[in-house]
């Protein structure tokens, strides 16, 4: 017998499994009691490992190959998250770095794994719709503007509470450029400002009032966001899927009061997130046609697919980004699945998009985007060196001088925004030689990471933790109200008792548990990692295109955003989690359409064919003991 033959035998052993059951639970537990600062003496370390017996020992009787492998790779994220959390007070230990380090890796590595392998395996069989006929068209469309309704009368109160708004600086900058008080700049996106001026214009000429003209952008803002919502709800409606679960859905979005604030504050955050929730759910009804081998792909589909991914790349300037990344695995699937059409009408969006951010706008005179806006992560890099006193070239020096003033911006380096050395050079400074001087500042940021690579790591983990790690927090809603320039006053249509109340509601959140987990903006991306896991174990792999758009925008923030935790700038991501919750457990088998054809049945998949196996199996097991038996 050759050695992997006796190392196989030796792992199918009870024996072995019990030991690495008791090996996993010691060594996870041990890890959460480094974590969370427990003395080696604290008893609810033992608790810990004890309570992780039963999901280990379940986790070792999963079978299912895909399931065991895409478990391995979320308990790494999820571990990694951890890890790099702590990854300065682990590095600085003088003694025991190494076993601490291995520890918490090997620890974290097990349990997520095991948890993520036990939760896929009892979701395999899981689905939440119900076959059978669709609604009919008039049907969708009444369940489409009632829920719609729905949602706007539970965000009035929020409305009424700030009438006519919210008005931030972000805000007034944007109506002041409309007014042409200020020239036209993309920094915040010249089509969102355009859109507030239609509205504010249409409420000027109607109520010659400046606050009811922002109060006109503030009601349509809250029905575009509440149509969008409702087009995600109309698809899960149309899918059949179940009562309880789209009544949970409406109640959120109707009733978490993040979107009653949101609706009527004027941010690009917040169009752009309708933009990218029906773009999502679109591309989501585009793959579900697919699945039933459909050649034509409905027209309303292709142009809200159009529209939307126009909206995607024009109302944030990472949304171009996040676009151009998720067209690219879009044009990969086209080609491979002969989606001609599709792939044209992606690639229309995004040469649009390019045309009128690129010629259209300087034909306007219109302003682009600060160098340092989109360049964060490398300015906090370089900004931790110079803040730690790292020794540095006088050639470095004077690079770095020819921006602003040296010690100024040593002096101005913020870990958890990038605010503080970006305002200084706006101010201070001379911003423009760094977009002159790309490859000279590119060579200093190479340079400088080889050299201090520790600073880079601990200057990426301060800027970004926020954006991956579930326990942290930060401000959500604004609550100043500014006038440059305007007639405006903040005028509210409820009593002040009333206001205080609903303020101190809105902001519960950070007092109650479990209630904060619906604002933690790493625990929608941990969520959002599981779902992808879960869809690649149940669904086709096509079906991950539907969280690339969420995720792209998540991937260009841990580059670009200014704040280590901004709730606005992953409001798309909030908006969008109940799709991504609902893709790896709904399908059209079995549904029939409004003219009474038949879904067809997926093909079973290698996958599927092992699961069915691996069900008989089991249930061929007690049949076979109960035979020995008699």
């Amino acid at each position: 017998m050759t050695l992997k033959n006796k190392i196989i035998d030796v792992i199918r052993t009870s024996m072995f499994r019990y030991i690495m059951i008791i090996f996993g639970s010691l060594i996870s537990s041990a890890a959460f009691a480094r974590f969370y600062g427990f003395t080696t003496a604290n008893i609810t370390t033992l608790l810990l490992a004890a309570l992780m017996i039963p999901m280990f020992r379940a986790a070792m009787l999963v079978k299912n190959r895909k399931i065991n492998c895409i478990s391995i790779f979320i308990g790494l994220f999820f571990t990694l998250c951890n890890f790099m959390l702590k990854y300065e007070w682990l590095t600085f230990q003088e003694n025991h770095v190494g076993l601490y380090i291995v520890e918490f890796m090997v620890g974290f590595w097990l349990f997520f794994t095991a948890m993520s392998a036990v939760l896929l395996d009892k979701l395999r069989d899981f689905r939440l719709n119900t076959p059978g006929k669709e609604p009919p068209l008039n049907k969708r469309l009444r369940f489409f503007f009632a829920s719609a309704g729905i949602m706007f009368i539970c965000w009035l109160p929020y409305f009424l509470m700030a009438y006519p708004g919210e008005v931030t600086s972000d805000s007034i900058h944007q109506l002041n450029q409309m007014i042409g008080n200020e020239p036209l700049s993309n920094h915040h996106p010249i089509a969102h400002t355009f859109v507030i001026k239609f509205f504010f214009s249409i409420g000027k000429a109607i109520f010659h009032d400046d606050n009811r003209a922002v109060a006109t952008y503030s009601i349509a803002q809250m029905i575009l966001l509440s149509f969008a919502f409702s087009y995600l709800l109309t698809t899960l409606y149309r899918l059949r899927v179940k009562k309880v679960v789209i009544g949970a859905v409406l109640v959120c979005y109707a009733l978490l009061s993040y979107h009653g604030s949101y609706s009527m504050t004027i941010w690009k955050d917040i169009p752009f997130a309708a933009f990218v929730v029906c773009y999502s759910v679109t591309l989501w009804r585009i793959l579900l046609h697919m699945q039933n081998d459909e050649k034509k792909l409905p027209l309303f589909e292709m142009v809200m697919l159009f529209i939307m991914g126009l909206g995607v790349c024009l109302f944030r300037s990472n949304g171009l980004y996040a676009y151009m990344l998720t067209t690219l695995f879009i044009t990969v699937f086209c080609i491979r699945k002969r989606k001609w059409i599709m792939l044209g009408v992606s690639g229309a969006a995004l040469v649009v998009a390019l045309v009128v951010t690129g010629p259209v706008y300087s034909s306007l005179g219109i302003q682009k985007p600060e160098p340092l806006e989109s360049l964060a992560l490398p300015q906090q890099m370089i900004g931790a060196v110079l803040h730690n006193e790292r020794l540095l070239t006088q050639d470095q020096i004077d690079l770095i001088s020819n921006v602003a003033d040296f010690q100024g911006i040593k002096e101005h380096y913020n870990p958890h925004s990038a605010d503080g050395i970006k305002v200084y050079v706006w101010e201070n400074g001379n911003e423009q030689y760094v977009a002159e001087h790309k490859s000279e500042f590119f060579k200093l940021w190479l340079d400088l990471g080889k050299k201090y690579p520790q600073d880079y790591i601990i200057a990426v983990v301060y800027q970004t933790l926020g954006y991956w790690f579930p326990d942290v927090q930060n401000w959500v809603y604004s609550g100043e109200f500014r006038n440059d320039n305007m007639e405006l006053e903040r005028v509210p249509k409820l009593s002040d008792e009333t206001c205080k109340k609903l303020d101190d509601l809105r902001n519960k959140y950070s007092t109650f548990y479990f209630l904060g987990l619906f604002w933690s903006i790493g625990g929608v991306v941990w969520l959002a990692v599981f779902m992808m896991g879960a869809t690649f174990t149940k669904q086709k792999l096509p079906m991950l295109l539907v969280f690339l758009p969420v995720m792209s925008v998540w991937g260009t923030l841990l580059i670009a955003a200014p704040v280590f935790a901004e709730f606005r700038y992953m409001y798309s991501f909030f908006s969008t989690v109940p799709l991504l919750c609902a893709v790896p457990f709904v399908t059209r088998e079995g549904i029939l359409s409004v003219d009474g054809a038949s879904a067809e049945s997926p093909v079973p998949s290698a996958d599927a064919e092992q699961s069915v196996s691996d069900s008989a199996d089991a249930t061929a097991e007690p049949a076979q003991s109960a035979a020995k038996q008699k």
